[in-house]
This record gives C-alpha cells, sequence and structure tokens, in this order.
C-alpha cells in the first residue's frame, strides 16, 4: 500500500518537474474549459427562460425536456464510445456515476445554497418515472449483466418518457391560448411577423443559434476538463472504474452542474431540480440502454455493492421529503453533500490508498 503511494507521488513529481510546460498548459486548457462551460450555460439558461416566457411552459418540464436532454448529450457521447470501444464498464461507471454526481454534488449545492418550493404534481410525476426506471436497471442487473434485450425495455421506458413531455408541454401551451381567447386578447401568433407562439422567425433563429452555441460552448469545455483529467488520471496509474465514476462522470456532468448553479443564480429553480430529475432518467434510460446495443455490459459488484446502493441512496434523500413537504430544504442539500463526498472517499480508499 505504502509502495503504490510512493510510485504515485514519485510520478507527480517527475511530471511536476520534468514537464512544467505540460503542467501549464493542462492548468491553462483546464481554466478555458471552465469559462466555456460558464458562459456557455449562461446562454443556455438565457435562451430556456425565453421559451418558457414565450410558450408559459414550467420551469420544471423545461428543466426535464430541453434543458436535460441537451446536458445529457455529453455522457450519452463518452458512454456510447466507450462501449463501441470495448471499454462496457466505463459506459455504466460514466452513466451511473453521472447520476451519483448530478444528485449528490449538482443538486446538492443547488439546494444547498438557496432551498425552494417545488410544483408537487410535476415533481412527483418525474420522480416516480425516474423510480421505475431504477427499479428496472436494477431487476436488469441481478443476472450480472445488460444486454442488447434488456436495453430494448429501458428504451420503452425512454419512449414514454418522451410522450409524457410531449403532452405535458402542449397540455400547458394549450391552456395558455385557452387563456388568450377567453380574455379576448388577440393571439399573439397572429401579428404580423409572427409566425409561432409570439415568435418571429427571426427570433426563432436568433434563440435556436444562442441555445447550440451555449450548448456546445458547455461540450467543448467538458470535453477539455475530462481530457486533461484523464491523461492526469492515466498518468498516475489510476484505474479505469474510478475515472468513470469520479473525472468522467464529474467532467459529463458540468453541464448540469453549471447550468442548475446558473438558474438558482438568475432565481429559476426548477429548471434546476427538472433538468437533474431528467438527466437521471435519461442516463439510465437512454445513455445505459443504448451503450448496451453495441456491446452487453457487465455489472461488477462494486456497481451492486456500492455504485447503485448510493445513487438509491441519494434519490430517496431527495425523493421522499420533498413529497411530503413540496421543498427542497437545505437539510437535503447537506445530506446529498455528505453522501457524495462519502461516496468519493470510499472510491478513494479502495482504490488509492
Amino acid at each position: 500500500m505504502e509502495k503504490r503511494k510512493s510510485i504515485h507521488l514519485h510520478k507527480l513529481n517527475i511530471y511536476l518537474i520534468g514537464g512544467g510546460d505540460r503542467l501549464f498548459i493542462t492548468v491553462v486548457l483546464f481554466l478555458v474549459g471552465f469559462l466555456l462551460i460558464t458562459k456557455g450555460a449562461d446562454i443556455f439558461i438565457n435562451c430556456t427562460v425565453e421559451i418558457g416566457r414565450k410558450t408559459n411552459i414550467s420551469e420544471i418540464i423545461l428543466g426535464a425536456t430541453i434543458v436535460s436532454f441537451a446536458t445529457t448529450l455529453p455522457e450519452f457521447t463518452v458512454s456510447l464510445l466507450a462501449s463501441i470501444d470495448g471499454h462496457t464498464t466505463m459506459s455504466l461507471g460514466n452513466a451511473v456515476g453521472s447520476i451519483i454526481c448530478n444528485t449528490g454534488l449538482a443538486l446538492g449545492l443547488v439546494v444547498f445554497i438557496s432551498p425552494f418550493n417545488v410544483d408537487k404534481k410535476m415533481f412527483f410525476s418525474k420522480s416516480l418515472l425516474l423510480i421505475v426506471s431504477v427499479i428496472v436497471l436494477i431487476l436488469l442487473s441481478l443476472d450480472g449483466v445488460i444486454t442488447r434485450g434488456d436495453s430494448l425495455l429501458l428504451i420503452i421506458i425512454l419512449i414514454f418518457y418522451m410522450v409524457n413531455n410531449y403532452r405535458s408541454v402542449v397540455g400547458k401551451s394549450d391552456t395558455k391560448n385557452r387563456n388568450i381567447k377567453n380574455n379576448t386578447i388577440k393571439d399573439i401568433s397572429t401579428k404580423k411577423g409572427k409566425n409561432y407562439r409570439g415568435f418571429s422567425v427571426l427570433e426563432i433563429v436568433k434563440i435556436l443559434l444562442l441555445f447550440a452555441t451555449g450548448l456546445i460552448m458547455m461540450i467543448i469545455g467538458s470535453q477539455i476538463l475530462i481530457e486533461s483529467g484523464v491523461i492526469i488520471a492515466s498518468f498516475l496509474n489510476i484505474p479505469q472504474g474510478i475515472v468513470s465514476l469520479t473525472i468522467i462522470a464529474l467532467g459529463t456532468s458540468l453541464p448540469e452542474i453549471v447550468s442548475s448553479i446558473t438558474a438558482i443564480r438568475k432565481n429559476h429553480h426548477e429548471i434546476s431540480v427538472g433538468n437533474i430529475l431528467g438527466a437521471n432518467i435519461l442516463n439510465i434510460v437512454s445513455v445505459i440502454a443504448v451503450s448496451a446495443i453495441p456491446n452487453n455490459i457487465p455489472i461488477l459488484s462494486q456497481n451492486r455493492q456500492l455504485d447503485i446502493p448510493f445513487m438509491i441512496l441519494l434519490l430517496l434523500i431527495v425523493i421522499i421529503p420533498t413529497l411530503k413537504s413540496n421543498r427542497l430544504s437545505r437539510i437535503q442539500g447537506i445530506l446529498m453533500l455528505f453522501t457524495y463526498f462519502l461516496y468519493i472517499s470510499i472510491l478513494y480508499f479502495m482504490y488509492i490508498i
């Protein structure tokens, strides 16, 4: 154990002494990545808020649809490519690690900084689907592997989730249109230059371009952080499992983390919770499902004994008290952060010490 630590420290000293330029470049890239993610999240959330303002769609629905689908793209890409390359343990580790990171770190920080009330109906529907997704994942993992056939069941849940979100969005939009009609207000979409729910063609193009710009900035920034983290981890001989569950999971979760904190800073709390709940669902029913198509995903003993139990514990901390009080409290935030860092500490002692 002591020998392994000394080897790691020796390698780090060589890296710091002999590779000063390399270290400087890595730090610069890290800062560039951080700036890209932060500014991209700012643009991204502004566009989401504008869409909500014009369409009257609730923030938790926007968070669970547009924001969560977009911010889950890094997890989806990393896990799928890892599976295609044969690194199947990294696929599952990235998805489960991202759920733990999204819930424990991202939502934990958000709730600790600014506790808030939630829309009980919307929170319940998203939480219920998340619970169902987790139960299905556990049942599918009992035989020690997630197969292509198993992925079909997860994809069915994904389709149901998308249909459910579509109905929620259409329902909210239809309600807005009926209210406009009942109040004898001329429908904004009939004004000259307007063609869809109050948006002019120019506004649609502008929002789409800004939305895409913000998303691309977040993804590129995340990728820069992932690459630098993986290089250092590889140099120190940190196992692939812990890399996927910590560095890569954190890196691919950065869009969720930064966009959620940005939403809180702009006082749009329900975008945050909708984003994280939606991203967690998608990590199971899309990221894991699609990653199991190129190659079957083995379930390791660590996944069953540590990763999945901690994932369940974090989700219980979020869901049960909130359904009772219709509020995410600071105590929940503290518990989420504590649970997340406890999990990371256990991984550290398992692999590093």
